[in-house]
């Protein structure tokens, strides 16, 4: 087994960690697993604040990874992220602090009649299996390194969202980098013509 330390920085995230390399897990896809049904969005709101052991994120980078997580949770696409920076430019945030601003499904036979009546129309829904790891799905572009983060979404941020069967196999050591620690499964309410993440 090699092991490498050292402090490393991608793709606006910064690292300071050992790496095990032993391997990746084979990449998982989304899946329908049920039926159609009427749903409704729901606007949501959230001050999300994370400090990270393993990773660092840059202001922008911070916004990029949790932009992307809303949308593959099933959030509309219009989700905004806006993160508050104190570090220089380019520079990694010691805690990283951002405001939420994103809208889920729900169903709406469950929808409260305030939501109901929203002028959204109605939306053709699915619950969907999600499976997240470390590079899987790609478009997420997830690594070792963000399994604090995406263990931080799994526990605050996803229970904002219409979810069933959360399975959280996250595995994250404090200032290592865990290969197999990213493990997150859930069923997700997400709009029928979702388009299917690259794996």
């Amino acid at each position: 087994m090699q092991r490498v330390t050292g402090f490393k920085a991608l793709a606006g995230v910064a690292v300071a960690a050992t790496v095990a390399a032993v391997g990746h897990a084979a990449p998982t896809a989304t899946t329908a697993t049920t039926a159609p049904v009427a749903a409704t969005w729901k606007a949501r709101q959230l001050d999300f604040t994370f400090t990270g052991f393993t990773t660092h994120y840059t202001c922008s980078g911070f916004e990029s990874v949790l932009g992307r997580l809303l949308r593959a949770a099933g959030a509309r696409p219009d989700a905004k992220v806006s993160a508050s920076c104190t570090a220089p430019f380019g520079h990694p945030e010691r805690i990283s602090i951002a405001h939420l601003s994103f809208n889920v499904l729900v169903p709406l036979a469950h929808a409260t009649p305030a939501v109901a009546d929203a002028k959204s129309k109605p939306v053709e829904a699915q619950w969907k299996t999600v499976r997240w790891q470390a590079h899987s799905p790609l478009a997420l572009d997830l690594g070792e390194g963000d399994c604090e983060l995406v263990d931080e979404f799994a526990r605050r941020i996803l229970p904002l969202f219409s979810v069933r069967d959360v399975v959280n196999d996250m595995n994250c050591v404090p200032h290592q980098l865990q290969v197999g620690g990213v493990d997150l499964r859930f069923r997700v309410l997400a709009p029928l013509n979702a388009a299917k993440p690259k794996t």
